[in-house]
C-alpha cells in the first residue's frame, strides 16, 4: 500500500461517467484528500493494477485499499474482473465492493463466491450512497485495511512515477 497516511486509495471500475462522479463525490464527502483512480473497463483496471508492463508478480504494497466494481460493462465486464481477481492470490487482501444496478440473487452469490466482500445495488439517491460508503470506510478504518509496508515512503515515490505512466495510457486519477 502506498503511504498516504490515514487516507485510502480507491480504484473505481465503472463505465458510466455520472456514476463515477457520484461515487467520487461520496468518497470526497468523507475525505477530500482520498486517492481515487478510475478505470472505465475491467481490462483497464487490470492494466492499472499490473502496470503497463503487465508484471505477473503483483507487489502488495502497490495495490489499492478498496476496489468499487460495476458488473455490467463492455468487454470482460465485472464478472471477468472478479474471475481474474480470484486467480491472483495477492489480490485477496484488496476488498472489492460490487456496485451494480442488478438485484439478481444468483449474480450476488457468484460475485461473493469469486471474492467480492460486498454486493450493493446502486441506490436511488445520494444519501443512500453516503450510507453505503460510510459503512465500507468504517470497516477500512477499523482494521480490514491492510498493514502499512515498513518502508512505504520509498515505495511512494516509485508508485507515483508508475501511476503517472499509467495515466498516460488513458487512466484517470
Amino acid at each position: 500500500m502506498v503511504d498516504i497516511g490515514n487516507r485510502y486509495w480507491a480504484l473505481i471500475v465503472e463505465d458510466d461517467p455520472a456514476q463515477v462522479m457520484l461515487i467520487k463525490a461520496v468518497f470526497a464527502h468523507f475525505d477530500a484528500n482520498a486517492h481515487i483512480n478510475v478505470a472505465n473497463s475491467a481490462e483497464q483496471a487490470i492494466t492499472y493494477i499490473k502496470g503497463p508492463w503487465q508484471d505477473p508478480d503483483l507487489d502488495p504494497s502497490e495495490l489499492p485499499d478498496v476496489i468499487v466494481l460495476d458488473i455490467k460493462m463492455e468487454g470482460m465486464g465485472g464478472l471477468g474482473f472478479l474471475e481474474w481477481y480470484a486467480s491472483e492470490p495477492k489480490m485477496a487482501q484488496v476488498p472489492i465492493v460490487v456496485f451494480t444496478s442488478s438485484e439478481d440473487v444468483d449474480l450476488k452469490r457468484r460475485c461473493l463466491a469469486l471474492g467480492a466482500r460486498e454486493f450493493m445495488v446502486k441506490p436511488a439517491d445520494y444519501s443512500e450512497l453516503v450510507t453505503i460508503v460510510q459503512r465500507v470506510l468504517k470497516r477500512w478504518q477499523s482494521g480490514e485495511r491492510r498493514s502499512v509496508v515498513a518502508n512505504a515512503s520509498t515505495h511512494h515515490v516509485g508508485v507515483s512515477a508508475s501511476r503517472a505512466a499509467y495515466s498516460s495510457r488513458g487512466l484517470s486519477a
